[in-house]
């Protein structure tokens, strides 16, 4: 028997962003959990530890709050930011943090008459923590990657059988210690049903079996496989190579050798190499996807709209996305938004960063065109008296539409950057390759 979720949040008194867990039971299933890209983990820090003394409890409770929440930012700023460029951030008050604070949760609490200690669980406003990094000039990973599925294969020894699914295979069970540690790259591990022990072998993996792969990931709704394979070189050493991609185009993305430390039993040595390998992709996709401070750019947006619902919905979306930091409303009709977004990124890293949010983007004539995914607005555009006039990423107020009816007042185009008369009606916030090898896939993914 499955058994559904239950989960009692109580609101703190006197914050309402504090709340405490009572408690949960989590039903089995095949797909796997939401990712850091989907939940806003990104933002948050979890299981911070805090503890204070003081003359009474409440004083003492008080203070390892706040410290926490300071401490808290630093363990979301260390996974987001340009390392190169944390120095030039200032040392923050609680007065300073709190106001990025979105809510926060406590676990394990123990108290007596003058101590507190708790684990904290923080979750940020990410755009109040992009605009404090972006006033000092810091880059950093505006958004979580997609999640990556590990495929862990172990040989025992480089002459052993290779083995994937099977209860002895120690490396698949420290993959699965790793308990969603990594966050900007998500890695989930399958779980090894008699659904996956038929669709993926361990020799299939290692071919690669495209079509094996492909079916694996479709299981679980993922469209990027990590191969993690361990052999073991020795007692005290695990060579470790990686793979990753599609099932169309994978890529050797580089290995390494992680040897034994002293008291360590085969199991903590073996999850050790696995958060070693978590920590190093994390690592190379921000590197690798850092936004810059300062990159910001405007363009001009042209949004396709069946209805007013469809506009409410593609505004809200717009503000969730990351890499766009402002929108202006500069003429609107029945069917159709000319938008100027400040953004961060190019077009192409934007477009994956709208995907996520259910959101197409095309370029056309020096133009955004957005619209929901698969709604095929991009040839939406291209045809009858909508077409965009004016080239340019900031071209001229789109004419021709008509006026539009049943919305409220009709808005007069503008030029870029004006404020177009009557666009208050609808409000916007201001502000198959075989092998492994190199190519498509290659390390690190720009935009996976």
């Amino acid at each position: 028997m499955v058994l559904a979720a239950l989960c009692v949040a109580l609101v703190v008194a006197g914050d309402p962003r504090a709340a405490v867990s009572v408690g949960s039971w989590a039903g089995v299933r095949p797909a796997l959990a939401q990712t850091a890209s989907e939940t806003g983990d990104t933002y948050t820090a979890r299981g911070v530890p805090i503890a204070a003394e003081a003359d009474s409890a409440a004083t003492a409770r008080d203070q390892a709050i706040a410290k926490g929440q300071v401490d808290a930012l630093r363990v979301v700023l260390e996974r987001i930011a340009d390392p190169t460029q944390r120095a030039r951030l200032p040392p923050l008050s609680r007065d300073q943090v709190l106001p990025l604070v979105d809510t926060y949760s406590l676990a394990g609490e123990r108290t007596t008459d003058t101590s507190y200690k708790a684990r904290l669980t923080v979750r940020f406003d990410g755009p109040a923590v992009r605009r404090l990094l972006d006033g000092h000039g810091i880059g950093h990973a505006a958004e979580a990657s997609r999640p990556v599925l590990v495929v862990p294969v172990y040989q025992a020894g480089p002459d052993r059988p290779a083995v994937l699914w099977d209860d002895t295979n120690p490396w698949l069970l420290a993959w699965r210690r790793q308990d969603g540690g990594s966050v900007l790259i998500p890695v989930e591990v399958p779980t090894g049903d008699l659904a996956d022990v038929t669709t993926l072998s361990p020799e299939q993996a290692l071919a690669p079996d495209g079509a094996a792969l492909a079916a694996l990931l479709e299981r679980y709704g993922r469209d990027t496989v990590l191969l993690a394979h361990g052999v073991r070189r020795g007692p005290d050493t695990l060579e470790v190579s990686l793979h990753y991609g599609s099932p169309r185009a994978m890529a050797r993305t580089g290995g390494q050798t992680v040897s034994r430390q002293a008291g360590e039993d085969d199991g903590a040595f073996l999850a050790r190499a696995a958060a070693d390998v978590a920590r190093r992709l994390e690592t190379d996709w921000r590197d690798a996807n850092l936004v810059r401070a300062g990159s910001t750019r405007e363009v001009t947006a042209l949004v396709s709209l069946g209805s007013f619902q469809d506009w409410v919905a593609i505004r809200r979306e717009l503000e969730r996305a990351p890499l766009v930091r402002h929108m202006t409303v500069q003429a609107m009709t029945r069917d159709m938004a000319q938008l100027i977004l400040s953004v961060q990124g190019d077009a192409a890293r934007v477009r994956d960063a709208l995907a996520r949010q259910g959101l197409s983007l095309t370029e056309q004539g020096g133009y955004w065109l957005i619209g929901r995914a698969g709604s095929g607005v991009g040839a939406a555009y291209g045809a009858g008296s909508g077409t965009p006039l004016g080239a340019g990423a900031t071209g001229g107020p789109v004419t021709g539409y008509g006026a539009p009816t049943g919305y409220g007042a009709p808005a007069t185009p503008a030029s870029p950057g004006g404020t177009p008369s009557g666009a208050s009606a609808w409000p916007s916030r201001t502000g198959t390759t075989t092998g492994y090898g190199t190519g498509a896939g290659a390390w690190p993914p720009a935009r996976p």
